[in-house]
């Protein structure tokens, strides 16, 4: 599709010289393969568009295709057989290093931070957003050629480690402090959450609920973090204690989701030996001004931002802005970064656009490479959920529900299935986080459980599915067939296949459904492309459902091992279910998905 692509805008541009030509995806294969908007080459030539897009449809030709006027859209519809040659071989004649969509390497440096969870609090449903949003720009972020990196910025370091040190020195260091057991309260630990963590947990949301009446904690919290910062042992020692207990559990979630990081040890807390050198820099930039109680704020009327950073309370300890401007810093320097996208909740615009306005007034190179990407928080039927009030959906729990639920059809429908277990899991996990890549990145998700982990409609089990059927078959056709469909690494940067040459005749996907089945894979270049520019997951899952209802109808009306195929027929049709295969497992491999051979 490529030289199509390119013959294409090369023929427009000799007919239109000082025009910019942008080609668009029609809607349907039955309007074309490619089309070309003549609104703005219209209003450029004081022409109307409907009579531009007839005159240029009258003088340009593309062998192998034919150029319509739609209106104001000159829209090029490819030949069945031309189609397919373009299709089947992008897909199944890629070089390894390059499969279908991908790019090659173009030097540019990409940070991805993502996930970035509180020390000593367990991974809710409303983590699973930016964690997966996170993963999937640093999956395809990669496959189109950057260099990326991949950080997780803990929280471990603030006030809420005062509150946490101060709970814990209340009611759990003298008679549990290795948090092994129930300590004393209302709510003991159930039997599946009995773990360190889950208890610290408890102890946060207690002191939250016990404050409301007793105002004098809170400074009693905000004491323990000044002691931190202080460098007290006694709080140093807890802290490392809480840190070491919560790493090792994110650990095995990163683990089951399959996620992974550069480093996990770039937290908030790791750029504390550079906050005073930042002061500085601040103060030295004369960007300082005292604001209320001795803080220290930097005003950003002149920027169109009513409310000033706040870098440093009365106090002097530091804050959420100090240690992102700190991290921001380093990470110039060590990275020498193109693009820096914050994944993190629309909770946090206000701060990202204070962050990002102020390191322009401090260096300009920041100017135009620092993005946040927020998303819409999860929020219950009751309303927003909340860590200090306990009124959380723990993600162990949905993804544990998703697999059981997926575990019992199986029982139900497929009881002699190989490896039932490890098929569940990643079809509850496929259900689980196609839900959230299908829902628009900035929308809120109001989360019920019928939702979350449907298995049927446009979910990632459906997708998964069609994988499985299209391996059926071609384990069904015997040979090398199932072999050419599957990836050599499936944990690699990049799925791998090994190219397999075309057949000769194509004739046996002439038919509509097969090429509405080649239109839809045709979109996925774009559709990945489209993850990177959006900053979100939606386009390509929107386009992995749309290629395998396409392959259902393909499946239903072009019998593909039936007796009376002629050999080229048959090779043909298996040829485009191995593309399909393949596009499948890559575009799902690309979100956080497995791809099920069997189900």
């Amino acid at each position: 599709m490529d030289a199509l692509r390119h013959t294409f805008e090369q023929q427009l541009a000799a007919a239109l010289p000082d025009v910019e030509i942008t080609l668009e995806r029609p809607k349907s294969g039955e309007l074309g393969d490619l089309a070309f908007p003549c609104f703005r080459a219209a209003k450029q030539l004081g022409k109307n568009p409907v009579q531009l897009s007839q005159e240029l449809a009258a003088s340009i030709h593309i062998e192998g295709g034919a150029l319509v006027a739609a209106g104001p859209y000159l829209n090029l519809k490819l030949a069945p057989e031309t189609r397919a040659q373009a299709v089947l071989s992008a897909i199944l004649e890629a070089p390894p290093g390059r499969p279908y969509g991908a790019r090659t390497a173009n030097g540019k440096k990409v940070i991805v931070e993502y996930s970035s969870p509180n020390i000593a609090k367990l991974f809710t449903i409303g983590h699973l957003r930016s964690t997966m949003i996170g993963h999937a720009l640093a999956q395809v972020h990669q496959f189109l050629g950057y260099e990326v990196h991949r950080l997780n910025h803990l929280g471990d370091w603030g006030t809420q480690f005062g509150t946490l040190l101060a709970a814990y020195t209340r009611w759990a260091q003298a008679e549990n402090p290795e948090l092994e057991q129930d300590f004393d309260w209302a709510e003991p630990a159930p039997e599946k959450r009995r773990t360190p963590l889950f208890r610290l947990f408890q102890l946060y949301v207690r002191f939250h609920a016990e404050e409301e009446s007793d105002p004098a904690m809170r400074d009693e919290a905000r004491g323990w973090f000044k002691r931190l910062e202080d460098n007290d042992p006694t709080a140093r020692a807890l802290w490392k204690q809480f840190r070491e207990l919560s790493l090792t559990e994110f650990q095995r979630i990163y683990d089951r989701l399959g996620v992974r990081f550069d480093t996990l040890e770039q937290g908030e807390a790791f750029y504390e030996d550079q906050l005073v050198p930042t002061m500085k820099r601040l103060t030295e930039a004369g960007l300082l001004v005292e604001g209320d109680k001795g803080a220290r704020i930097i005003n950003l009327e002149d920027v169109g931002i009513a409310t000033p950073c706040l870098v440093q309370k009365g106090d002097g300890t530091s804050i959420y802005a100090t240690r992102d401007l700190a991290a921001a810093l380093y990470r110039k320097d060590a990275y020498g970064f193109d693009r820096c996208l914050y994944v993190v909740g629309t909770d946090q615009v206000l701060h990202f656009q204070q962050i990002f306005a102020v390191l322009n007034k401090l260096d300009a190179w920041f100017k135009g490479r620092m993005l946040h990407t927020p998303f819409g928080m999860v929020k219950l039927p009751e309303g927003k959920m909340s860590t200090r009030k306990g009124n959380v959906i723990f993600l162990e729990d949905v993804l544990d529900e998703a697999r059981e639920r997926v575990a019992a059809i199986i029982e139900e429908k497929n009881p002699e299935l190989k490896d039932k277990a490890a098929v569940a899991e990643m079809l509850g996990m496929g259900a689980v986080v196609f839900f959230d890549a299908m829902n628009d990145r900035v929308k809120p998700i109001t989360f019920t459980w019928d939702r979350v982990i449907a298995l049927d409609g446009d979910t990632g089990p459906y997708v998964q599915y069609a994988h499985a059927r299209i391996m059926s078959v071609l384990r069904r056709a015997g040979g090398d067939w199932a072999a050419r469909a599957q990836a050599g690494s499936p944990m690699g940067p990049i799925v791998p296949f090994a190219v397999t040459p075309l057949p000769a005749d194509l004739d046996g996907v002439a038919a509509p459904e097969a090429q509405a089945l080649l239109f839809e894979l045709a979109g996925l270049p774009s559709a990945i492309a489209a993850v990177a520019d959006g900053c979100m997951a939606t386009p390509l899952a929107r386009q992995l459902v749309a290629v395998a209802r396409s392959f259902s109808g393909y499946y239903t009306n072009c019998p593909i091992l039936a007796p009376e195929n002629t050999p080229e027929m048959r090779d043909a049709r298996l040829a485009l279910c191995v593309a399909t295969a393949r596009a499948l497992r890559q575009g799902l491999f690309l979100m956080g998905i497995q791809a099920p051979d069997e189900m």
